[in-house]
């Protein structure tokens, strides 16, 4: 059985800057359930319910795979300027920083402990 979306098209909506076109709102519904199926791949021990960041970081990850041209190209030249991705692969990808506030914080060590001087 498949896990609801950790966003909706509404959360992408919200988040970008510019009005999404029918297009991009099916794209976006998509690329929701890819993001979310893979940030349960990535962090398995995600919390039920998720952390209120999951939103956010799969909303971000979406905005970016719309942002990313759907030809593949990396980079572009138009007269004296040119702009290559900052990541070669395109599309849909997170951050060890995305990834980061949806894991659980790991615990600081509780331990007594010495430190010699010599």
């Amino acid at each position: 059985m498949s896990l609801p979306p950790l966003a909706t098209v509404t959360d992408v909506r919200n988040r970008s800057e510019a009005p999404l076109t029918t297009e991009q709102e099916a794209r976006a519904a998509v690329l929701l359930e890819d993001a979310s199926a893979w940030v349960r791949h990535e962090v398995p021990d995600l919390s039920d319910p998720p952390p209120d960041t999951a939103p956010g970081v799969v909303c971000t990850a979406v905005l970016r795979a719309l942002a990313s041209p759907a030809d593949g190209n990396t980079s572009e030249t138009v007269g004296g300027h040119s702009r290559t991705a900052a990541h070669a692969g395109g599309g849909l990808y997170f951050t060890e920083d995305e990834l980061d506030l949806l894991r659980a914080p790991v615990p600081a060590p509780r331990a007594a402990f010495t430190i010699w001087t010599v």
